[in-house]
């Protein structure tokens, strides 16, 4: 009885699923876990079933049963499915679910069905009596769905839709057999879609299936069974506007069917089992044709990634993974991301499931497939250096034995010199002169690298932290002398022009031979070693596939296979898998000829386990010089031929990249006296580690180390820090600064530090204007679906009539955007479109990309029509004009005159303040100079226009009324009237210099050289102007060029090097923030024939030295931070390219001007309340910034860039104080919060910390202490009035204690007397 049970429940298992009422199907929903995609109009969830889920790598495919309502053959079907794949495991479809992600919903129009299981007449709408098959937009109308008569069930399936991505959706329905495809809404008879032989192809694959479909007597399409479903023999209707199939094409490309499985709408046939077949094949359709993945340099995959083929056209998904469905033949595929360059794969041929393998945008242009030799190299070297100046450096650390270079080429945002708080890495290749593998890969790295970078986010965050150094041959005399060959032992050209290997001619920890001789090439190296402090480091060699490393020999000399363990053993396992890992066979690790044996688990070994070496370079590298450095196997092949080189970029490129991102695994930062003082030489140690690191010249220090808590500390001689136990991340470099002590009873103290890693600052909007009928591009830098968002924003009106809605026409991708009524309209944009804005032609539209917020804003700003020249008279007369206008934020004064006495009038412009035009002493003061050079007149007149604008959109503007609200801004449009008076158009020196033809920019007091010339009076007009008002902030506006240049302008050597000043890092972000404001100095072209400027900026000693710079004299004798900008090739152009000038610049200026406000500011005060004058400021960081002093009125302000800084307080007669300040991007509308400090004088007794405190603050104290006396006045008087109830109890219970005993004893006498 038993058994026949067993056999019973097995053959129902193996019976479809047949469903007779609504219960049933509801309940079989729970069985299999459904969740819901949103609510039907009749309230009843919509439910949704996970049939297999395999990750982005996989094509995705959606299953949509029961549109229409009463076709219950078509939730049977679905339903069947599920209950076979996820209760059953039915054999035919279990290969699917591990290839294919399948989501099904069994069941759309819930609401009909529920009336059809009664009656299946009826059930053909929702519950609001809405047919849903012609319910969703009609893209080929470009109908617009009104969001409030929206079906719910329909914005659910599109929200399903859009989260989902499908490569193929397969619409269920019954009623007909047949399999049709779109378009079912036409303007002809006829039209073919452009994947209609895909489609038609794998409809009649599908369809010859299942034989039944045909002499089911209903047949779509004249009884062929499959057909375009607009096609007038499609059988029931010729023309359907509104469906889900035509939306999911148009919207989504995806392949699209409705497959109608039987005439009957309620079929009580096996629809399931006949039909199986047909499913099978139409979801196998999702990866017809080709796929592959587009990803990144560094191997991220990039959704968003255009695939076009002909006219065939998909977008990567998550992951970059791709479907194009195209059917077999040649095709010219084209794949293009954001601005990485496109990558064109000529006539590719097409089978039927296609692969491509991964393509890498922005990557180097193809590898060479031939050895370059040492001249061709070199030339080489050269070229990357010519060509990215800003990035790179090249040198040579000595020659060869043959006299050949050994060089070195340097790569980073600081080529030139070591950066504080920036480690210095290096790779070098082919120290063996037949291993030639290395010296092609880092040639290749080089190039991805600097072609990469601003373009790819983590080689552009690589290159800004780290100075990376490229040796590609250390021993160019033996790579000379080698010889192809394919195996691993040829030793033609190993060694040296003398006959030395040279990795066993380094000083070597266990067996110093101080007699050797050294050869040219490690006297080179090492003395290189000697003068950079190196922290991470790896060695190219071949011959084997392995990561090696430290140490390589033992004291024996002589135990080979022996694991000789240096202290941090950890750290190198950890990184030489990093790399091992990032490889796609090295971590396997076969050795070569032995037939598939592993020799080295995880593809790394112990150098000594596997071979002694003594006097090798990882050695000496790690033991004498803190570098930890690695050796790197890279093939069985010595010197293989040309052709296998691109195979060995693609194993290696990705690796190369981690391990060099590697270096910041680390523990770092400065190590510094207790009185402030950088220390260098200071020892790093670890508790349980043997091995000390040494702080740099300047004081920093990186400490490797494997994620985990570890207790660190510093010492130098006499001085120690205290022990510090920090939690080190493979994700983030901990930063701490240690600080030395001399006084012992510190180092005993022991401090947990929990490093708070930085968190990714929101980017500060990037500003590209753009004209009207003016088109731009929207790439948003994030991996999410949800596109990115474009809002119209009101800001002013077009005329009394009409508003900015009504002007401004928005195009995505050439279909119009409706707009709403009134100013503001949100659509959603996919994340590669083109918008285009059309409207009032004095309007402009400025783009704001925030990655972190997926969001793009359009503010709209009006513009002058017409630009024209001011003659000097002019700007004086515009200047009365503009404080007529606003008489109560605008005044006029001079502060000197030229030398054809000209009078240098100052606009000065702020809001709020007093009516005669006294300066308020707590405001921030900023300066706008122009004309410095007369020819140079851009400048000029975009300042006078702007002032124009500031005084017209006061109180309508929120951005200008901020601004001019907390900020005193003062306007000198022209320096050097003089030099105008006289310049002409096109003349490129003359009107330069001043009335005495001196270049005013080569004539103030220089750091390094002494002024030539005789001291102008403009610039000595320019320094007491300076010196008087303290501004914070300042632009000086040139022309000539178009990049924002930054100090120091000249260096100590005169060369043309990068010279950045202590505020490099702020000096930087202003830079590049005006840069990144104007649409296209930011992209660093090369259009004045100019070196290309990356990011559109440059340090003005890199670009070319100068001696007397108004902006290095401001920022050392003021402490003013100030730019200047070049802005534009024409010095002098035509009012007509005048006008596009200012359209250029104006949002670049406001952005400046903004960004005064970038830093911290407050105001010190003494004990009593007053304010101290002439206090330092003195700011701590790896970015380590010029002192600056506060006003009379004690206020300060410091411009910072972002990050963590430790500020000090210091004024003659007072304590210092140290604060600890963490800065962020400033927002346009919310100043920074201040900072309130309070100065104790050496002499006085901090015993009231009220003393300290503001006005305010001891009133807010006062009042606290009245709170705390009354409460502990209460608490006393409870008190009191408890301990008086506790001894009238007390008094109480001794009466009646008493009363007791004289009853007691009463009682005792009686019994006494009886």
């Amino acid at each position: 009885m038993i058994r026949i049970c067993i056999f019973l429940q097995f053959i129902t298992g193996l019976l479809p699923l047949q469903l007779s009422s609504f219960e049933q199907f509801q309940n079989s929903m729970r069985s299999f876990n459904a969740t819901s995609i949103g609510k039907s109009a009749g309230g009843l969830d919509i439910p949704h079933v996970t049939v297999s889920n395999n990750g982005p790598s996989k094509p995705r495919v959606g299953f949509i049963c029961n549109v229409a309502g009463n076709r219950l053959s078509s939730v049977n079907i679905c339903t069947s499915f599920i209950d076979a794949a996820l209760i059953h495991r039915d054999p035919q479809l279990v290969p699917l679910l591990s290839n294919y992600n399948i989501h099904i919903i069994p069941n759309l129009n819930i609401d009909g069905s529920q009336q059809a299981f009664t009656n299946i007449n009826k059930g053909t709408s929702n519950a609001r009596g809405i047919d849903l098959t012609s319910a969703f937009p009609d893209l080929r109308e470009n109908v617009q769905v009104d969001a409030g008569n929206v079906p719910p069930e329909v914005k659910s399936v599109l929200d399903f839709l859009e989260k989902e991505q499908f490569q193929a959706v397969i619409v269920i329905g019954a009623s007909e057999t047949g399999i049709t495809f779109p378009l079912f809404h036409v303007e002809d008879d006829h039209e073919g879609i452009i994947d209609d032989a895909i489609h038609r192809e794998i409809a009649k694959k599908a369809y010859a299936l299942n034989p039944n479909l045909a002499s089911s007597g209903c047949s779509v399409g004249a009884g062929q069974g499959i057909t375009n479903s607009h096609s007038a023999t499609f059988k029931r209707k010729t023309d359907s506007v509104g469906t889900l199939e035509d939306y999911v094409y148009l919207k989504y490309g995806a392949l699209t069917f409705h497959f109608c499985v039987s005439c009957s709408l309620n079929s009580d046939t096996d629809v399931f089992e006949e039909n199986v077949g047909v499913l099978k094949e139409l979801i196998r359709s999702s990866d017809r044709g080709l796929h592959g993945r587009v990803v990144a340099p560094d191997g991220a995959g990039l959704r968003g990634a255009t695939v076009a083929a002909k006219d065939h056209v998909v977008f990567a998904q998550d992951g970059g993974y791709f479907w194009a469905p195209l059917v077999v033949g040649t095709y010219d595929l084209k794949i293009s991301f954001g601005s990485y360059p496109e990558v064109q794969v000529p006539t590719l041929a097409v089978e039927e499931r296609t692969q491509l393998p991964d393509t890498v945008m922005g990557d180097i242009d193809p590898v060479p497939t031939e050895h370059e030799n040492f001249v061709q190299m070199n030339k080489t070297l050269h070229s990357i250096h010519a060509q990215y100046p800003a990035i790179t450096d090249l040198y040579s650390i000595g020659k060869s034995v043959d006299g050949r270079d050994l060089l070195v080429l340097v790569i980073g945002k600081y080529p030139d010199k070591h950066v504080p708080g920036i480690p210095d890495f290096k790779y070098i290749g082919n120290m063996h002169g037949n291993e030639v593998v290395g010296r092609s890969l880092l040639i290749s790295f080089s190039k991805l690298l600097c072609k990469n970078y601003n373009t790819d986010p983590r080689i552009t965050r690589l290159l800004s932290t780290t100075r990376i150094h490229i040796m590609p041959s250390m021993n160019p005399d033996g790579f000379e002398a080698a010889v192809p060959v394919r195996d691993s032992y040829n030793t033609n050209g190993r060694a040296n022009a003398h006959g030395e290997d040279l990795n066993r001619n380094f000083p070597d920890q266990f067996h110093r031979d101080e007699e050797k001789t050294r050869e040219p090439e490690t006297e080179a190296v090492m003395k290189w070693m000697g003068t950079h402090n190196f922290v991470l480091s790896a060695n190219l060699h071949g011959g084997s596939l392995v990561a090696n490393y430290p140490f390589d020999d033992t004291v024996s000399g002589l135990a080979n296979h022996v694991y000789s363990q240096c202290p941090d053993d950890t750290f190198f396992k950890h990184v030489s898998a990093l790399y091992a890992d990032n490889h796609p066979s090295m971590h396997a690790g076969v050795a070569c000829n032995l037939d598939g044996t592993v020799q080295f688990p995880g593809g790394i070994t112990n150098g000594n386990k596997w071979y002694p070496v003594t006097g090798g370079m990882q050695d000496y590298n790690y033991v004498f010089h803190d570098c930890f450095e690695i050796t790197l196997e890279l093939g069985c092949a010595k010197y293989p031929d040309g052709k296998f080189l691109p195979d060995f970029w693609s194993d290696n490129r990705v690796s190369l990249l981690e391990y060099a991102d590697a270096v910041h695994h680390s523990l770092t930062g400065f190590v510094k006296s207790s009185e402030g003082e950088l220390i260098s030489g200071a020892e790093i140690h670890v508790k349980e580690n043997s091995k000390s690191v040494k702080s740099g010249t300047d004081g920093d220090y990186w400490r490797l180390l494997v994620p985990g808590v570890h207790e660190v500390w510093a010492e130098k001689g006499p001085l120690r820090s205290k022990t510090v136990e920090v939690t080190v991340s493979d994700k983030y470099q901990v930063v701490y600064n240690f600080t030395l002590y001399s006084e012992q009873s510190r180092w005993n103290e022991t401090e947990h530090y929990v490093f708070e890693p930085p968190q990714t600052p929101e980017s500060p909007a990037l500003e590209i204007p753009v004209r009207v009928h003016e088109k731009i591009v929207i790439v948003s830098d994030t991996d999410r679906s949800e596109g990115v968002k474009v809002t119209f924003i009101k800001h002013g009106e077009v005329d009394e009539n009409t508003s900015i809605g009504e002007a401004i026409t928005c195009y995505i991708n050439g279909e119009e955007v409706v707009q709403s009524e009134g100013n503001t309209v949100a659509v959603q944009v996919k994340e590669l479109s083109t918008v285009e804005f059309q409207g009032a032609s004095y309007y402009r539209a400025t783009k704001f990309l925030d990655g972190t917020e997926k969001s793009v804003k359009v503010r709209l700003f009006p513009l002058p029509a017409t630009l024209g020249y001011h003659s000097h008279a002019e700007m004086l007369n515009t200047f009365q004009s503009i404080v007529k206008e606003c008489p109560k934020m605008s005044w006029v004064y001079d502060i000197g005159t030229t030398h054809k006495k000209r009078v240098m009038e100052v606009l000065r412009m702020s809001a709020g303040d007093s009516t005669t035009g006294a300066e308020n002493g707590n405001k921030q003061r900023i300066k706008l100079v122009g004309g410095i050079h007369g020819n140079e007149a851009v400048g000029r007149e975009c300042l006078i226009n702007l002032a124009q604008y500031f005084c017209s959109s006061y109180g309508h503007d929120d951005l200008v009324t901020k601004l001019l609200d907390t900020l005193d801004i003062h306007f000198l449009p022209s320096m050097n009237p003089d030099g105008f008076a006289v310049a002409e158009h096109d003349n490129w020196t003359k009107g330069r210099g001043n009335g005495k033809d001196y270049d005013l920019n080569r004539n103030f007091p220089d750091r390094i050289a002494a002024r030539k010339d005789p001291l102008q009076p403009e610039t000595s007009a320019i320094m007491k102007w300076s010196r008087d008002k303290m501004f914070t902030t300042s632009i000086s506006l040139h022309g000539g060029s178009l990049v924002a240049c930054y100090p120091y302008d000249n260096s100590e050597s005169g060369a043309r090097v990068y010279a950045g000043s202590p505020d490099d890092n702020t000096f930087v972000y202003m830079a590049s923030t005006y840069a990144k404001s104007h649409p296209t100095m930011y992209k660093g072209e090369r259009i004045c024939d100019d070196d290309r400027f990356v990011g559109g900026i440059s340090n003005g000693a890199h670009w070319y030295p100068l001696n007397g710079g108004m902006q290095d004299w401001n920022y050392l004798q003021c402490n003013t931070m100030e730019i200047t900008v070049e802005m534009g090739c024409n010095k002098y152009p035509t009012e007509h390219e005048l006008l596009q000038k200012y359209y250029d610049h104006y949002l670049a200026l406001i952005a400046h001007i903004k960004n005064s406000r970038q830093g911290f500011w407050g105001k010190v005060t003494d004990s009593a309340g007053s304010a101290i004058e002439d206090i330092d400021v003195v700011i701590s960081a790896p970015d380590v910034g010029m002192n600056i002093s506060a006003r009379h009125s004690g206020q300060f302000w410091r411009i910072a860039a972002p990050g963590k800084y430790e500020v000090t307080f210091t004024a003659d007669g007072y304590k210092s104080h140290v604060h600890h300040v963490n800065v962020g991007h400033v927002s346009w509308a919310e100043l920074p919060e201040p900072i309130k400090v309070v100065l104790f004088m050496d002499n006085e007794d901090i015993k009231n910390h009220e003393d300290s405190l503001s006005r305010e603050t001891k009133m807010e104290m006062l009042m606290r202490r009245y709170v705390v006396v009354a409460v502990l006045a209460v608490l006393v008087v409870a008190a009191v009035v408890m301990g008086l109830l506790w001894r009238r109890k007390k008094r109480r219970e001794m009466e009646r204690r008493s009363k007791d005993i004289e009853y007691k004893g009463l009682i005792a006498d009686d019994s006494d007397s009886e």
